[in-house]
């Protein structure tokens, strides 16, 4: 029962990729990977801040300044 619950996800899932393929089909992110995008940019954000915190006045400081 398991192998044949496995294959009809496999075939649905196949198909919904193959939908998507196609060249008139909407755009739709991927909802793990927006999550491991997100997760990745706070991740380089807190490692960032470590680096070179803010300065005191709290103004944003481009990347090639160095105060």
């Amino acid at each position: 029962m398991i192998d044949y619950i496995a294959y009809l996800t496999a075939q649905e899932r196949t198909a919904r990729q193959a939908r998507e393929a196609l060249p008139e089909s909407p755009v739709r992110p991927d909802e793990g990977a927006s999550a491991a995008r997100h997760w990745v940019s706070a991740t380089l954000r807190r490692f960032a801040d470590r680096l070179e915190p803010v300065s005191h006045g709290g103004a944003p400081v481009s990347a090639g300044s160095r105060c």
